[in-house]
């Protein structure tokens, strides 16, 4: 399952960014506008995670990332930043790219969001490394969404109802056949 595995991983990498930010002089940009900056990076760059998961194009990211790009400017607190990019986060992963099973990508969203969120609730950030244990957290159960979404099916090779391996498996028959009849 190799979006279980990758959000994982991004989780533990986020957090490790936010605790390198930890000793940039974010003061000179302010902590609010830093801090949005950096949640806009990580939607866009697990979007586009997303995106090639789902082999959804990657154009369709930019209505919403224009739009949390455009809250970014004019919210003045960053809670409601945070529940913006929330929102956005799932409509690129329940709207977007994982569309297929409607009801249950709903509940499947609903369910990890609002644990992830209960998570940023129930250990709010009074720290750099505390942020960063929230940051794995919140990635580590949003990574139960692919457990309760269903992948989508095999692809079928060229209209015949065979899947790939047994297709290409006929084709190594017949290579050996003309092999053998030679």
């Amino acid at each position: 399952m190799k979006p279980i595995r990758t959000t994982i991983f991004f989780g533990i990498i986020s957090g490790i960014i936010v605790l390198l930010l930890s000793f940039l002089p974010v003061h000179l940009f302010g902590w609010s506008a830093t801090v949005k900056l950096y949640l806009l990076l990580n939607v866009t760059i697990y979007g586009i995670l997303l995106c090639r998961w789902s082999r959804t194009p990657l154009i369709k990211l930019l209505f919403p990332l224009g739009l949390l790009t455009g809250i970014a400017f004019f919210s003045s607190s960053p809670i409601s930043f945070i529940l913006a990019a929330l929102a956005i986060f799932s409509w690129i992963r329940s709207g977007l790219c994982f569309a297929h099973f409607p009801r249950r990508t709903m509940l499947a969203e609903l369910l990890t969001i609002m644990a992830g969120a209960g998570s940023l609730w129930l250990m709010p950030p009074y720290g750099p490394l505390s942020l960063a244990l929230t940051i794995c957290l919140f990635f580590l159960l949003q990574s139960l969404y692919f457990f309760m979404v269903p992948q989508r099916e095999v692809r079928k090779s060229a209209g015949n109802g065979r899947d790939a391996f047994e297709h290409a498996s006929g084709e190594l028959e017949k290579i050996l056949r003309q092999d053998m009849a030679k």
